[in-house]
């Protein structure tokens, strides 16, 4: 293991993380001091900490000789999400917006982890609008990194790494495309930089003129919207009250769910690529998913007394919000009919396209599952059947197969064994145990909360008004403050797990890896 490479390029990292901190400083200086919060002291002390982190890790790689490999670079991935998580945390902690290290580091990570879970707004914390716009700011620009963190800062920041960059691009693509046809690493990473940042701006101009945001407002949710975090200015969208903040908010949704990798080709090759990328079977299977969970919630919130219009805007929002991973929220579905939850869990389970910013098992793993399935129907039906599994064309190799249904099964045992963590705090139900663990892992955000049966017999709540829940409110109108430290902190290691897609964080535990 070469650590003082290790070293020497954790320290590029934690300097571009501590530099990017000079954006939401700038703003923060122009903002009128408070006697509770200083965002001013908070991104100093960030700044200052991350300096001091990134001159200790050089001192220790400056003489760094050699190449990275495998090892190396998986070793980088994980200690740099939860370095990075760490240095994020210090400007909610240092500004005194967050009291409790337990709380700022929660945010920081569901920030850079996408997740968009929050501790704002609950166990005595500020709400989003009553904090400062420096750290809203933040928090904003937290989950934008994350969003192609992977991609952006280990490979189109960090060209030292080589060939092991490829690795690390490729680990959410198992069995989509053939790495023949795949383009030089850098030129695929600069591609999907762009198509990032352009779609960002064109989000942000389309909520200014068709939403009616303020421009701050806009550029925060456009940040959270392509990364598909969720982190808002308000306490939920519906505040906005603005149809054309949906329209354009579902949209994006929608596209930041797409395969970033896919939509750089399409930028690269025209009308070739978009063509490609519509024949393709995880964007085919992502559509009808979505058209068919909308439809499916749309029709049950109108069987329990919705009209067309109120049932259409609220399933086609929140669902893609789920299915995207994005967490927004402008209706508390707590209270929904349960064939519309059990849609909603699943679809936050799921997920959206791999090589894209959204969580969950990824849209092509459900697609490699269900051709597995139909495969082992025929099979016994006919056992001396010969087929081979394909995906758009391409034969999927065993080794492949084998990875996605293992990946599979880790995330519900995964899923099973934070459930038993946060079973620990006992004011959570079944129902929360479960669901918070699945949204900590697939990078959702809001979970389920018990609620009284007789609420259940009452008509819908209209959009934007949360409903009584049994124990901490960890839905979408909620937030995770409530819960104990322990749980916050197990939280944090799902998200990261999630986020990495759990094989390159588990890999550093197997004893094997340390192995010369």
């Amino acid at each position: 293991m070469n650590f003082r490479h290790v070293a020497r390029i954790l320290a590029g990292f934690v300097a571009f993380f501590s530099v990017v901190q000079l954006v939401p400083l700038a703003l923060a200086l122009r903002e009128e001091s408070a006697e509770a919060v200083s965002s001013q002291q908070g991104f100093f002390a960030g700044i200052v900490t991350g300096a001091a982190v990134a001159a200790v890790l050089f001192a220790l790689g400056r003489r760094a000789r050699g190449e990275l490999f495998r090892r190396e670079t998986l070793l980088i991935a994980g200690v740099a999400w939860l370095a990075a998580g760490v240095i994020g945390a210090v400007p909610f902690f240092g500004s005194g917006l967050l009291r409790d290290p337990a709380d700022a580091l929660f945010e920081s990570v569901s920030g850079l982890t996408t997740c968009g879970g929050t501790v704002l707004g609950c166990a005595g914390n500020p709400a989003p609008e009553a904090t400062p716009p420096s750290l809203l700011l933040w928090r904003a620009m937290l989950q934008w990194l994350g969003g192609i963190g992977i991609v952006l800062a280990f490979v189109a920041l960090m060209p030292s790494m080589g060939r092991a960059g490829k690795n690390l691009l490729m680990a959410e693509s198992v069995g989509v495309s053939s790495e023949g046809y795949q383009p030089r690493i850098r030129t695929r990473a600069h591609g999907i930089a762009l198509v990032y940042v352009g779609l960002t701006a064109l989000c942000a101009v389309a909520l200014v003129f068709f939403g009616g945001m303020s421009w701050f407002d806009a550029i925060c949710h456009a940040f959270t919207c392509l990364a598909t975090g969720g982190f808002s200015t308000r306490t939920n969208v519906a505040l906005f009250d603005s149809l054309g903040v949906e329209i354009v908010l579902t949209t994006f949704m929608f596209i930041g769910g797409c395969s970033f990798t896919v939509m750089a080709g399409v930028a690269r090759d025209g009308w070739t690529g978009l063509r490609g990328m519509l024949r393709s079977g995880e964007f085919r299977i992502y559509t009808l998913f979505t058209a068919g969970a909308i439809l499916l919630v749309g029709i049950d919130l109108m069987r329990r007394g919705a009209g067309l219009g109120a049932a259409l805007r609220e399933s086609s929002f929140n669902v893609v919000s789920m299915l995207s991973c994005c967490g927004y929220a402008t209706a508390d579905f707590h209270v929904w009919p349960p064939l519309s939850l059990i849609v909603i869990v699943t679809c936050s389970m799921v997920g959206g396209c791999s090589g894209s910013a959204a969580g969950g098992l990824k849209q092509v793993r459900l697609l490699v599952c269900l051709k597995l399935l139909g495969h082992t129907v025929r099979r016994f039906v006919q056992p001396n059947l010969v087929e081979r599994i394909k995906l758009d064309e391409e034969v999927l190799q065993a080794s492949t197969l084998s990875t996605v249904l293992s990946v599979v099964l880790l995330w519900m045992l995964t899923i099973l064994l934070g459930s038993m963590v946060l079973a620990l705090d006992q004011r959570l139900s079944f129902v929360g145990c479960i669901s918070a663990s699945a949204s900590m892992l697939g990078g959702c955000g809001p979970a389920l909360a018990a609620v009284h049966p007789d609420m259940l017999l009452q008509p819908l709540p209209t959009l934007g008004v949360g409903v009584d829940v049994v124990g901490p409110n960890i839905g979408p109108f909620g937030g995770y403050g409530d819960l104990s430290n322990l749980s916050k902190l197990a939280m944090c290691l799902q998200m990261v797990l999630g986020r990495l897609e759990l094989l390159p964080i588990l890999a550093l535990f197997a004893p094997r890896f340390w192995q010369r």
